[in-house]
């Protein structure tokens, strides 16, 4: 029951938290703000909704969202995950013309704010607070963060079309989340790159992106998989060894 309790006030915390912008602003109660205030709040009602949860509760929430991860390690593996990608677009392509500011919210704030309220708190604590297995809690996550997307379509089959393709990459993400040990630093690093990607080569409006982006998200993804499984493989064989080793003994 503890458990079916914590899903639905996780879930519930989820929903309010990021619609509640939306909500206020068609109440009108950002009507005479600027417009920086309507772009940063989100981020604000995330993080604040987050420390409130675990104020509650005796979970660690640097482990829970993996924001006690390795920084660096993260880091490095999406410098690698995300190279196919950046390779792909400097030999294809020529650099658009960018501002700072337009890498800040296009490519870090959402990049790392998004995976730490759709990876770190939703798929990490419906999975260490609620116990939830793995591909229900990333399927939740998943459908969600699709869904969020879907205002970036210009048309009803653009709108489809940018869903899925979040929503599968947000699969991704929480699977790679999980696979490295809750570091949220490797997919927010990752997530804020790939975004960064779409704003200094000027890709598409959208999620979709054409032909040659999406070949190179392709590869970028059979890259970030392959690299994984090795790793997961290796560890589980040095496991397995050190637990024979212990039983010898």
């Amino acid at each position: 029951m503890r458990h079916w309790t914590l899903s639905f006030v996780i879930i519930s915390l989820f929903y309010l938290s990021t619609h509640l912008t939306g909500w206020l602003n068609a109440a009108g109660v950002f009507q005479q703000s600027p417009e920086w205030v309507r772009h940063y709040v989100p981020y604000g009602i995330w993080t604040l909704t987050i420390i409130g949860f675990f104020i509650f509760l005796p979970d660690d929430i640097f482990k829970v969202t993996g924001l006690g991860a390795p920084v660096l390690k993260g880091l490095w593996l999406a410098c690698v995950f995300v190279s196919p990608m950046v390779i792909g677009f400097v030999i294809t392509s020529e650099l658009t013309t960018f501002s700072p500011l337009s890498l800040l919210d296009k490519a870090l704030l959402p990049g790392f704010f998004e995976e730490l309220m759709f990876r770190g708190f939703l798929v990490g604590t419906l999975i260490c607070v609620a116990k939830w297995h793995f591909l229900p809690a990333a399927l939740v996550s998943a459908v969600l963060f699709g869904v969020g997307h879907w205002f970036q379509g210009a048309t009803p089959v653009e709108a489809l079309l940018a869903s899925v393709f979040t929503g599968v990459g947000g699969l991704w993400f929480a699977w790679l989340f999980i696979r490295w040990d809750h570091n949220l630093w490797l997919v927010a690093s990752l997530h804020t790159m790939m975004n960064a990607c779409w704003v200094l080569w000027d890709v598409d409006t959208s999620a979709i992106g054409g032909n040659l982006a999406n070949l190179l998200r392709m590869l970028t993804i059979v890259l970030s998989i392959a690299v994984t499984a090795i790793y997961s493989r290796r560890r589980t064989s040095q496991r397995f060894i050190a637990a024979n080793g212990e039983r010898g003994l």
